[in-house]
């Protein structure tokens, strides 16, 4: 019997070498032209969930519809017996403090809740879900996984944390990637969000292991959005708010026409007028009550303030003290210098022979709950930082028949972007129209992608593809087409 184990055992070692010796014969590193492909994903609000990869696993932001009603009513019925505004405020921040609680963060900047983000550890092609993804990230993973099968990855994290926290999980990602394919350099994608994090894998890690970055509707730059709403600079002006309400109905017989009335006689400007009196007068208590509960330690968050958005960050949200929260702080501080030092580390990537690719939409208005609301974007983020920081008229806007760029090739046809301040203006792609983080599958917007992932080339200047020039128009399709 102890002959018979032991030769099974024997057989066993001897096929498993065999197969070993046949997968490595099957895919040679030196031969194989299929550059891995990360897809770091952004922010995924419905993404997070608590007690993560247990039986117990839930939906991290919950909406009890009983509680929501009972809240309402109570917050109204106070009002109306106290004429003051106060109850139907308190009843509006229990709720959504209720809704957000299971993703609060502590003053350090980590987690309050035992709440994460599911991983996809292997290639992608071993996930059902990625394997059949349709629209933004999952149908950029699913082209990929089509295109160079096991080469394939894809990167979901807890958006909330600090980016060189994230950051050490990507590089786990991009080592394993290298050991398990046998290349020693991958391509990456990073989209919205994963932008400032792949920035901030760069910053850690530096780019040894990256052959080309592609910024993908993303935050490397940062993101008014989140600058604003820490430094307390909320607002709903009537013309974002008559923005935001036309763009969404104009398609729909008379409504269109019915929101132009509406701005025509004022009555977006009322709800500008009354809501500025709420926010001034609640701001504070909001602050204390939400955005410094929910957002204040959302590192991530942080790392979208502006320069010019700091101090007023600090004061909005730690009360103009830093050393209240020194920890917070300290991490804060290492954020903002890793963006001082962002223009000077992609340059010399750059330099290095790093192929870099921006990817910037615009022509869609903002949530007009922020005073950047009025800026051009993709109905998420602002094309003025997606694009790394291009001069871009207010939406609905042009730069003007008089305006002058330093260079008019980077002047996109309709003179609303100017790529002539940008960052790396020589490798950005604008494109009018595209929702954000676009790429559903099966569109034209796909196949960019696909060949920004994939192009084998020296040169990887924006246009030096035909059929992807500098400036391209997208409709609701993700038809590309050349704006000429």
């Amino acid at each position: 019997m102890k002959r018979f184990i032991g030769l099974i055992l024997a057989l066993v070692i001897a096929f498993s070498s065999v197969a070993t010796v046949f997968a490595q014969a099957q895919h040679n590193p030196e031969t194989c032209t299929d550059v891995p492909v990360l897809i770091v994903r952004g922010m995924d609000f419905g993404g997070l969930y608590t007690e993560v990869g247990t039986e117990n696993q839930t939906p991290a932001i919950q909406a009890d519809a009983k509680k929501i009603v009972v809240s309402v009513f109570k917050g109204l019925f106070g009002s109306a017996f106290k004429l003051s505004l106060d109850p139907t405020i308190d009843a509006a921040i229990e709720i959504v403090s209720n809704i957000f609680e299971n993703i609060k963060m502590n003053p350090d900047g980590t987690s309050l809740h035992n709440t994460g983000a599911i991983e996809y550890p292997l290639a992608a092609q071993n996930y059902d879900v990625l394997v059949n993804g349709v629209d933004s990230e999952y149908g950029m993973v699913r082209a990929m996984i089509e295109e160079i099968g096991d080469h394939a990855y894809y990167f979901n994290y807890d958006w909330r944390l600090d980016p060189f926290v994230v950051a050490d999980k990507i590089n786990e990602t991009i080592e394993r990637m290298v050991a398990e394919t046998g290349h020693d350099k991958i391509n990456i994608a990073c989209c919205s969000m994963g932008g400032v994090m792949t920035l901030a894998y760069l910053t850690e890690y530096g780019y040894e292991r990256v052959n080309r970055v592609c910024f993908m509707s993303s935050t490397f730059c940062g993101g008014q959005v989140a600058s604003d709403l820490l430094a307390g600079q909320l607002e709903i002006g009537d013309d974002t708010l008559y923005n935001i309400a036309y763009d969404g109905t104009k398609d729909i017989p008379f409504v269109g026409t019915l929101m132009k009335v509406l701005k025509f006689v004022g009555a977006f400007k009322l709800v500008s007028v009354l809501a500025d009196k709420i926010t001034d007068k609640y701001v504070d208590t909001v602050n204390d009550a939400v955005l410094y509960p929910v957002f204040g330690g959302t590192l991530s968050f942080w790392a979208f303030v502006q320069p010019e958005d700091r101090e007023a960050a600090i004061d909005f949200i730690l009360k103009g003290d830093p050393e209240s929260n020194p920890e917070l702080y300290e991490k804060i501080q290492a954020l903002w210098d890793m963006h001082d030092n962002r223009n000077a580390l992609l340059n010399e990537m750059l330099e290095n022979g790093v192929q870099i690719a921006v990817v910037a939409h615009y022509d869609t208005p903002l949530i007009p709950v922020y005073e950047g609301a009025s800026m051009n974007g993709d109905g998420v983020l602002e094309t003025y930082e997606m694009s790394g920081y291009a001069t871009v008229a207010p939406y609905g806007e042009t730069l003007g028949d008089d305006y002058v760029a330093e260079n008019p090739e980077y002047l996109s046809p309709d003179r609303v972007v100017d790529l002539s301040t940008a960052i790396l203006p020589e490798y950005t792609y604008i494109i009018k129209g595209a929702p954000h983080v676009a790429g559903s599958y099966g569109t034209d917007y796909s196949d960019f992608f696909r060949w920004l992932m994939t192009y084998d080339g020296e040169d990887f200047y924006a246009g030096v593809n035909p059929d992807y020039p500098r400036f391209m128009l997208s409709d609701d399709a993700q038809t590309l087409t050349a704006f000429n």
